[in-house]
Order: structure tokens, then C-alpha cells, then sequence
């Protein structure tokens, strides 16, 4: 009878400590960095809310919004600035936050332009078509898109029924951002233009070649930190910055 009573007691100290270790592995991965981890099951939580700058395809440029919640009550949500006259999805950042935090981000970008609701199918088939033009033209999309996209995991863009006509009149259309190096927006306006596109930049060609790009000192990390937070002034401001000139393509 003891050994009996002593097996179920084994038993009943294995379920129990079966289930502490189920929890402290859900705790783990509940608060991860890493968002391979933190977002894996982020396909089965529900969308709570999927928003698109109302200006997106008459600038050119737009933030695209994905919220879900998650089984602590938190919202897991991605930003993408979205630029469908070129670039595809320029910047992108995900945060698991509360519901004010994830307020404040909306009323950031609202200051930028209008955010419209829009189905979640829309946001999926706006950001990954935008990012499929944009690779046509061997432009990647932001480094943490692989992470950011995990957020649209389960949505099915085939399922959005409305045309999206990237480019501006059939072609690429690259303005140039205001962080980008010359060597950057000289390698951009020449694939641009090789497919007939056109751009807007605040060098022309000619004035870029002329430039001693070799003595200008660029660093690396520097320009990853501007490129760091989509609620950059910068980066929300994304094509729309003044232009010092235009090229003769765009004058004609």
C-alpha cells in the first residue's frame, strides 16, 4: 500500500512539476527579445486592429499598422513605412506593449497623416507586394522586415479583392530620403532608370558623379541608427522633403 501511495506521489510531483515548467517556458518566451521567439505563435492571436495612412498612394509613402493581442492581454503590434512608388517597406518596427503605449505610436503617426481601418488581408497584400516590386528592382526590404512580418502570419492577401498599382504611372518613381548616402542615391537612380523610372533627388546625376564620394566618411552604424525607429522625424517624413533641384527627366 505505501508503494503504491509513494508512485502516486511521484507521479503527482512529476504532473506538478511538469506544468511549472510548461509555465516558466511560456514566461520565457513571453518575454523574449528575440522575435523569433516572442512572435512565433503570433499567427493564432487575434487582430485587433489593421490601420493604413489615408495619403499612402497619393504621396507615395504610408504607414501601415498590424495589431494583435496576446494571451497576456498586451498588444503585439508592427508599423511599416511603406513607400509603393519604389522603395517597398522602407522602415518597420514591432513592440509587445499596453494598450497607451501602443496609442501614443498611433497618434505619433497621425500627426504624419490620417490612419484609415482597413481589413487585416489589405495590410498583408499592401506591405508584401510592396516589398515583392521593390526586390524586382534588387531593393531589400528594412533588415527587421523578417521579424516585423510575423505579425502578418495567418493572413491570407489573396483574399483582399483591391488592385495595387505600385510605382507611379507604370514605373519606378525613387525620391530620395534625406539619410541616404550619395553612393546610395546614385546606385538607386541608376536602377531606377534602366527600367525607365524616374526620380527625385536633390542631386542630378551629373552632380553626383561629380562628387569625391571616396572623401566622404560614411559609418556604417550611424546610418543604421537613423534608419533604428520608424517615429523618426526623419522617417516619417520618409519621400516628402524639400528638394534643392529636380533632374531634366523630371522637368520635361
Amino acid at each position: 500500500m505505501s508503494k503504491r501511495h509513494g508512485a502516486r506521489e511521484q507521479k503527482k510531483l512529476a504532473k506538478q512539476k511538469a506544468k511549472a515548467d510548461a509555465r516558466r517556458r511560456q514566461l520565457a518566451r513571453a518575454n523574449s527579445p528575440d522575435p523569433t521567439i516572442r512572435l512565433a505563435a503570433a499567427d493564432r492571436w487575434p487582430v485587433i486592429a489593421s490601420l493604413v495612412q489615408e495619403n499612402t498612394w497619393t504621396d507615395g509613402i504610408g504607414h501601415a499598422i498590424i495589431a494583435r493581442r496576446t494571451p497576456q492581454g498586451l498588444l503585439a503590434f508592427g508599423i511599416f513605412l511603406v513607400d509603393v512608388f519604389c522603395m517597398g517597406v522602407k522602415n518597420t518596427l514591432w513592440r509587445v506593449d499596453g494598450p497607451d503605449a501602443y496609442r501614443h505610436m498611433v497618434d505619433q503617426i497621425e500627426k504624419r497623416g490620417k490612419l484609415k481601418t482597413v481589413s487585416p488581408e489589405y495590410v498583408s497584400k499592401l506591405v508584401h507586394c510592396a516589398a515583392d516590386y521593390a526586390q524586382a528592382l534588387d531593393i531589400k526590404p528594412h533588415a527587421d522586415f523578417r521579424h516585423v512580418r510575423l505579425l502578418l502570419e495567418g493572413i491570407d492577401p489573396s483574399k483582399c479583392p483591391d488592385a495595387m498599382e505600385f510605382g507611379q504611372n507604370g514605373k519606378p518613381y525613387y525620391i530620395a530620403g534625406p539619410n541616404e548616402s550619395p553612393y546610395r542615391v546614385r546606385e538607386l537612380i541608376e536602377r531606377v532608370t534602366a527600367v525607365g523610372g524616374h526620380f527625385l533627388a536633390p542631386l542630378a546625376p551629373s552632380d553626383l558623379d561629380a562628387l569625391d564620394l571616396d572623401a566622404i566618411e560614411l559609418d556604417a552604424r550611424d546610418l543604421d541608427e537613423l534608419d533604428a525607429d520608424v517615429l523618426d522625424v526623419d522617417a516619417l517624413g520618409g519621400g516628402n522633403l524639400e528638394i534643392a533641384d529636380q533632374s531634366d527627366d523630371l522637368r520635361e
